[in-house]
């Protein structure tokens, strides 16, 4: 089954946000299946995380959803990064010795660290955790540091569009290091996230968590295990503004050409969807109807992914419009 949800949100247990969790998952649930409240891990302020987590715990006996406990880590790479695990698994234990031990801004830097880092968590929290490259292009993140990055199987997910509809090239453009890390075979997916801080109705600048951009995962139970095996799998698509549904991705084996089956419901009015492989486009489609539904020949490749936009919309609380899209996750040959 199909589960939406997103990944990260601040609540007002950091200085980010505004909202006590549970209001922020009462206001979500009408878009999520899932979601994760996402604080600042930071030295010297790890209380407030403390805090977070106790109003996570609290949110869990009265929602029946599953509500992630997690916060963005100071890398060593100057980046934001999210470590997820589930609550059986020392979450809050996660958060604090990452802090304690990696935390960039008390002097934690570099490549080396950084791998440090990811080592520590694969010995001590192995497959049941998996790290997100936040933030699109805050800022530019080095190829040959992704390089090294991806070497670890806890570095799963690149960020995609988050707050204030920012769209990271690296992922979004056709032949970034998205694809270039796609062609050398490493197994990277990439997601949407709110990073809700305060919604527009209170005067803030954010959908609410799901509201705008959804994740959208395939799994067979709505529990925390599940979500987490589909996040580090890549059974998952990404998308702004709801534009697809039911969405079928396949592709026979064979030889010099392949035959690729695609398939998805159209919640809007769709412009244009590519199937991207090898860092190129080797498929386009710019006619729609309700279900697309397309067997078609592609080339040879090691990995395909699909990417579609669709007509500008009007933005539900402020002037302008916005671009919907979605994200396919790569197919691996």
């Amino acid at each position: 089954m199909w589960v939406k949800g997103d990944l990260h949100a601040h609540s007002h247990c950091c200085a980010d946000g505004t909202l006590p969790v549970a209001e922020i998952i009462e206001k979500s649930r009408e878009y999520c299946d899932f979601l994760a409240i996402s604080g600042h891990s930071v030295k010297g302020e790890f209380r407030r995380i403390e805090n977070q987590y106790q109003e996570v715990v609290e949110a869990r006996k009265k929602f029946d959803l599953p509500i992630f406990c997690t916060g963005e880590v100071e890398f060593p790479i100057p980046r934001h990064v999210m470590f997820i695990t589930t609550p059986d698994d020392r979450e809050l234990e996660l958060l604090r010795t990452l802090v304690d031990k990696y935390c960039r801004l008390s002097g934690v830097t570099g490549i080396d660290a950084a791998m440090d880092e990811l080592r520590f968590v694969e010995k001590n929290w192995g497959e049941n955790c998996f790290m997100i490259y936040n933030h699109p292009n805050s800022p530019d993140v080095p190829q040959e540091h992704l390089l090294t990055l991806a070497q670890s199987p806890v570095f799963r997910v690149l960020a995609c569009v988050d707050r204030g509809e920012r769209r990271a090239p690296q992922t979004w453009d056709i032949g970034g290091q998205w694809d270039d890390l796609l062609s050398r075979g490493f197994r990277i997916s990439s997601r949407c996230g709110s990073d809700f801080h305060g919604h527009f109705t209170a005067g803030g600048r954010d959908y609410y968590p799901g509201e705008f951009v959804q994740d959208c995962l395939n799994v067979e139970h709505c529990d925390y295990h599940s979500i987490l095996k589909a996040y580090r799998d890549g059974n998952f698509y990404t998308m702004c503004g709801n534009i697809i549904a039911n969405p079928e991705f396949s592709v026979s084996s064979g030889m010099s050409i392949r035959q690729m089956h695609l398939a998805f419901d159209l919640n809007g009015e769709m412009e244009k969807v590519e199937v991207i492989s090898e860092g190129k486009v080797v498929a386009e489609f710019t006619e729609f109807s309700d279900r697309f539904d397309q067997t078609f020949s592609v080339p040879d490749g090691k990995y395909y992914r699909v990417r579609g936009s669709g007509k500008l919309q009007k933005r539900k609380y402020t002037d302008g419009e916005f671009e919907p899209l979605f994200l396919l996750n790569p197919l691996y040959m």
